[in-house]
């Protein structure tokens, strides 16, 4: 009786091994919740695109924007756990775990982390008439004239978060002025509407180098090399706001071990591709190298970073 138990156990692994080094039979889905031509679609369609050519099936591209990229990921996370239908995840995820009342989805329980994937510096910028040139400067004009100064991102955002942790760290007085999207803050930022935003890179850089937005500071490790004379976060004195945008390719719990190295392997693969790795950064980024046990830990760490800062900042739970 226990041999022929067994035998069909030792039966069963050998399928799911064949099964798993079959994988991919067909197309298969990455769900992004951001709309066509952000920074979250813009990687993933690098990323589809060559995907496509490493596991000999085509790689699709659905965006599904809305609720902070909540509908995106509350979907894959009740997707077939088979690695046919992932997304490609930002900081919204983790954020969204802790400032959403019910996000419709468990971040630490409902996915299996595939990869990390790019990751993009941020920039402080406010109109050119606001008169400040550094982050301090900054904290210092909001404190002698409270409640007169405004930012806006999309609730939830990073750049929401990044903000909220420089008001921590400097104590600045800047209310926040909440926008469906980054594309419309950052036009009443250069049309003088609100003050100041965090912009990323990609999206800022021709106003600021066309003069229609001053930069402050930026959240990268070291100075940028397009903009030379702007310092980091951590030198202007506030270390702790070092924090980029990033991007992540996620399963939903439950898909095979095989299956995600499989996905995990060739995201490495392209990672180390000059071409790819060109095309990340024309898009404002770099690779953000982790495989499945590493972007496991770098979520979870996400996810308490910004809690921290949701809690010791009073946001509200969106409900």
């Amino acid at each position: 009786m226990i041999r022929t138990v067994l035998i069909a156990v030792l039966a069963m692994i050998a399928g799911m091994s064949q099964a798993a080094a079959q994988f991919p039979e067909r197309p298969i889905t990455v769900v992004v919740g951001a709309s066509a031509g952000g920074g979250t679609d813009i990687q993933t369609r690098i990323m589809a695109e060559r995907l496509s050519q490493i596991l000999g099936q085509q790689v699709l591209v659905d965006n599904k924007p809305g609720a902070g990229s909540n509908i995106a990921t509350a979907f894959v996370a009740n997707a077939d756990p088979d690695g046919y239908t992932l997304t490609m995840i930002a900081p919204a995820v983790p954020i969204n775990h802790t400032l959403y009342a019910n996000p419709g989805f468990d971040a630490t329980k409902d996915f299996a982390p595939v990869a990390g994937w790019a990751q993009a510096p941020l920039m402080f910028v406010v109109h050119p008439s606001l008169p400040v040139s550094t982050l301090k400067e900054l904290a210092d004009y909001s404190k002698e004239h409270p409640g007169e100064l405004d930012y806006g991102n999309g609730v939830g955002f990073i750049n929401q978060m990044v903000m909220e942790l420089y008001k921590l760290e400097a104590g600045a007085d800047i209310q926040f002025v909440p926008y469906k999207g980054m594309a419309p803050a950052r036009t009443d930022v250069v049309g003088g509407q609100i003050e100041t935003t965090v912009d990323s890179l990609a999206s800022s850089g021709a106003f600021i180098e066309a003069g229609e937005l001053k930069a402050l500071a930026t959240t990268a490790k070291e100075r940028l090399e397009r903009f030379p004379d702007v310092p980091t976060v951590a030198e202007a004195g506030y270390p702790n706001v070092t924090r980029n945008t990033w991007y992540g390719l996620m399963a939903p719990a439950g898909t095979p071990d095989d299956v995600v190295a499989t996905l995990a392997a060739a995201v490495a693969q392209m990672q180390g591709e000059p071409e790819v790795v060109e095309k990340i950064a024309a898009a404002g980024a770099s690779p953000l190298i982790a495989g499945p046990a590493d972007f496991t830990s770098f979520i979870n760490g996400e996810i308490e970073t910004w809690g921290k800062v949701i809690e010791a900042a009073k946001m509200d739970k969106v409900q």
